[in-house]
Formats: structure tokens, C-alpha cells, sequence
């Protein structure tokens, strides 16, 4: 009867993190081919904050062929008045530490904010298997411009086609907004940790009194 008790606190504990901070996961579109050999992809998804910070990963990238190489370019709306986002995208590797600190020394997903994304652009050396990590970033509105808010890094695993089609494989974040190893899981925040560990203890205390 205590293992189901400690069960149901431990679950009442999860639900209650999540319900402060989680996210909708990545979703990736894969739009048609053009006659030029470029292919567009939108990458999707929605993050809260535990203090009700909220941003969007609303992404979208070109990719093409050149040189017998795949190459990804990134569209910049960072000030697009209508719907200004701030996501940033690198190259990344597996088991590679991305947070603030080194986010920039990363190969980036390069931006552009015109249509001319048919040359040029990012090499992705291994299109058939490979990792992006992301930045993301809250806009606030503050002096009539849009400015930084809460920050998270996450990543994404892909694979591109011969067809350009993008596949998503899977896809993490670091709800705190700390450091995320790419391919891996970030462990459960300090929060979740200190709520578990009081319950446990609670249950312990009410056994032996």
C-alpha cells in the first residue's frame, strides 16, 4: 500500500512541474520541391516557462543541393513586425554541451531575411543522420522594439533525403534554461528533485509516527 502511495505522490510531483514549465516538442513540414532544387521546411513548437514566459520555435529553413553537397539557410524574423520570433540554429554533434556560454561557437544555420536562398548557406556534412541545436528566446515588447526575454537551448535529431525531404528523429529542451547535451535527455531540474524528495520524506515521517 506505501509503494502505491509514494507512486501517486511521485506522479502528483511530475504533473505538478510540468503544469509550470513544458513544451509542445518539435514538429517538423516539409514543403514542396521547386524547380530550382530548394526545398522548404518549417520547424514548429511552443515552450512555457515555470514563471509564464512563452516562446515559439516557428523556423523556417531552405535547403538545396550544391556541389553535390546539402546546404541549409535559416529565415531571419527576428524583426518581422507581424510575427517576430528569435531562434537561432547551429550544427551541432552528438554529446556536444550547448548553452550560453558557447552557443556561438557552433557552425550556425546561416540567417538571411530576403529569398534569394538558393545558393549558398550552411553545409550539413552528414545530411543522412545529423543534429541542430536551437536557442530560443521569449519577445517582449519594451520602447517600441522587440527585445530578449527568457532564453532555453534545446536540440533536434534529422535526417534530409535525396528527395530534400527532412525527417525528424527526435528532439530535447532544458526547461531552465541551463545547458542541454545534444542526443540526451536533460535530468529532472532541482525543483522536481526538492518536491520528490519532500514528499518522500513527508510519507516517511507519517510511517513511523
Amino acid at each position: 500500500m506505501r509503494r502505491i502511495v509514494v507512486a501517486m505522490v511521485m506522479t502528483l510531483c511530475y504533473r505538478g512541474i510540468a503544469a509550470m514549465a513544458h513544451w509542445s516538442g518539435v514538429s517538423v513540414y516539409n514543403y514542396g520541391q521547386h524547380p530550382d532544387q530548394t526545398r522548404d521546411y518549417c520547424l514548429e513548437g511552443g515552450i512555457h516557462g515555470q514563471n509564464g514566459e512563452f516562446a515559439e520555435i516557428l523556423s523556417d529553413m531552405y535547403g538545396h543541393v550544391e556541389n553535390g553537397g546539402v546546404f541549409l539557410k535559416h529565415a531571419d524574423y527576428s524583426r518581422e513586425s507581424l510575427n517576430p520570433t528569435f531562434n537561432w540554429w547551429v550544427i551541432a554533434l552528438y554529446g556536444e554541451v550547448v548553452d550560453e556560454a558557447n552557443f556561438n561557437s557552433h557552425a550556425s544555420v546561416q540567417d538571411f531575411n530576403d529569398y534569394t536562398y538558393y545558393s549558398g548557406g550552411t553545409l550539413v556534412e552528414n545530411p543522412n543522420d545529423f543534429y541542430m541545436a536551437f536557442k530560443v528566446s521569449e519577445v517582449l515588447l519594451e520602447n517600441y522594439d522587440y527585445v530578449v526575454g527568457q532564453t532555453w537551448y534545446g536540440w533536434v535529431h534529422v535526417s534530409i533525403d535525396e528527395n530534400l525531404e527532412m525527417t525528424l528523429l527526435g528532439s530535447d529542451i532544458n526547461l531552465t534554461g541551463g545547458a542541454v547535451t545534444v542526443g540526451a535527455t536533460p535530468e529532472p531540474s532541482s525543483a522536481l528533485l526538492l518536491l520528490v524528495g519532500g514528499a518522500l520524506l513527508a510519507l516517511r515521517r507519517r510511517a513511523l509516527v
